[in-house]
């Protein structure tokens, strides 16, 4: 009995044993050799992250070894290999071909065999040439390339052959560089050369970072509020978006030289706007001065029909520009700007002020001509001008020396005006309201706004206070000119 029970018992054991060796064969080693093969191929793939191209082959040929006859394992090691070299992956696919044998093959693996035999394409990288402003690596776009096929490269400037370098995997450009590329098949077949040309200049880089730092030194040292020194929170939010892009910029991989060279001038022109408008010390010195000129105006003036009179509404229009003044005056924040254009302001209030006032009575002929102006010349050398005041024959070039004929007496006749100036005779004849004959020839009467039309279209800087000020032209002449051209 003793003996029958120890025999069962033995059959037993190698039931069990047999069993898990089929369960091991059936289903812990193809799971152990899953883990592993994805092991190799996740740290091949960091190999090659690292430039590390030799020890990511040998690593994808431990992976293969490991399922020799696995095509899907094939396609895999192929795809990754050919970001290194079209050989190398021609090798793993030949040694899967000599395991399983070529009548064995799907039409899948067929067709990649056969590409080997294609032409080569002519290389093409995945960065294009250019200016950059810090070191790169470039590489062939693996689309680009076929199993079997190399490539060969020189940076010296001469053509390459399969004596020249290998590409296999990134290039890293420190310089500027130019790279000469050409490819072959596995029977000498080859592309044209192909030609890349990388400028690396990081000069603008270094300007563009030396610029972050400065905007951020004056964001933080700048306070917002309304105090001398202070700024408003929209002025350092516009500023610190800017920054913030520069930043971003900056941290990229690859950075070509024109987005760097437009950021950098984006930053200092944001850096200089904020400069600009941190409240400052202001100087209100002139605009006090023309306060009080235009305060006497019109504490002194009357409106009416009479001679000294003003016309009516004037020094209501006056006293609006003075109460304008007096209001950035009194503004504890004003900025230097806000001052001078108001001291600007005022001053043309001023004159147009004093142009409203009922001048005497003038004959037929002067009244329809005074305050008219009339173009002598309009040539190459620039616009020679005649303006007519109460007092003056006002005449110039815009781009040359003015002069004026003061006038000394004048007589009228019928409808002609006869003066006697500083400088000599002077008969003008009234043809119709808007013309006349000044000593024998035919103008046009101008008003400012036809004169300054006329400026414009010969010239549109002539269609300024500076240079037509001295002709009378006032600067709410212009400004009306603007509003309305």
């Amino acid at each position: 009995m003793r003996g029958k029970n120890n025999k069962k018992i033995f059959i037993v054991v190698i039931v069990i044993i047999a069993i898990l060796g089929i369960a091991y064969k059936a289903v812990l080693a193809p799971t152990i050799k899953s883990k592993q093969i994805q092991a190799k191929m996740q740290e091949a793939k960091e190999c090659i992250k690292e430039s590390e191209f030799n020890k990511s082959i040998d690593l994808l040929g431990e992976v293969q070894n490991l399922d020799i006859d696995n095509e899907n394992l094939l396609l895999e090691i192929i795809n990754l290999t050919l970001t290194i070299d079209g050989d190398d992956a021609y090798n793993f696919l030949k040694r899967y071909v000599d395991k399983v044998g070529e009548e064995n093959l799907s039409t899948n693996i067929k067709n990649i065999l056969n590409s080997a035999q294609e032409a080569p394409k002519s290389a093409q990288m995945n960065i294009n040439s250019g200016k950059y402003v810090s070191p790169i690596w470039i590489k062939l776009n693996k689309d680009d390339m076929n199993i079997g096929h190399s490539y060969y490269y020189t940076t010296n400037g001469e053509e390459p052959n399969k004596n020249s370098t290998k590409y296999r995997g990134d290039i890293y450009i420190t310089k500027t560089t130019t790279i000469k590329i050409i490819g072959y098949n596995r029977e000498g077949k080859s592309t044209q050369v192909s030609t890349f040309n990388y400028i690396i200049d990081n000069n603008i880089l270094n300007k563009l970072k030396n610029n972050i730092e400065t905007a951020e030194k004056l964001i933080s040292e700048t306070k917002i509020g309304s105090d001398i020194g202070n700024i408003s929170e929209k002025e350092k939010n516009k500023l610190q978006n800017i920054v913030n892009n520069a930043e971003k910029l900056v941290k990229n991989k690859v950075i070509k030289y024109s987005d760097v060279y437009n950021m950098n001038n984006e930053l200092e022109n944001g850096i200089k706007i904020f400069k600009n408008n941190i409240i400052k010390p202001v100087d209100k010195s002139e605009l006090k001065v023309y306060i009080g000129k235009a305060n006497n105006l019109y504490n002194s003036s009357s409106e009416g029909n009479k001679e000294g009179q003003y016309k009516p509404a004037a020094r209501g229009s006056l006293k609006k520009s003075i109460s304008t003044a007096e209001n950035i005056y009194n503004k504890n924040s004003a900025t230097q700007n806000e001052v001078d254009y108001q001291v600007s302001q005022l001053k043309s209030a001023i004159n147009t002020f004093k142009q409203q006032k009922i001048k005497q009575t003038t004959g037929n002929v002067e009244q329809k001509i005074l305050g008219k102006y009339i173009v002598l010349a309009n040539d190459p050398y620039g616009m020679e001008i005649n303006k007519f005041t109460k007092e003056w024959i006002i005449a110039g070039r815009t781009e040359s020396e003015d002069w004026s004929k003061k006038i000394l007496g004048r007589r009228e006749s019928g409808n002609t005006l006869y003066y006697t100036t500083t400088d000599r005779p002077i008969t003008i004849k009234l043809i119709d309201d808007n013309t006349i004959s000044y000593e024998g020839s035919v103008y046009r009467l101008l008003t400012a706004y036809q004169l300054l039309s006329i400026a414009y279209d010969k010239e549109p800087g002539y269609a300024s206070y500076a240079v037509l000020g001295g002709f009378g032209v006032s600067q709410s002449d212009i400004n009306y000119f603007y509003s309305h051209h």
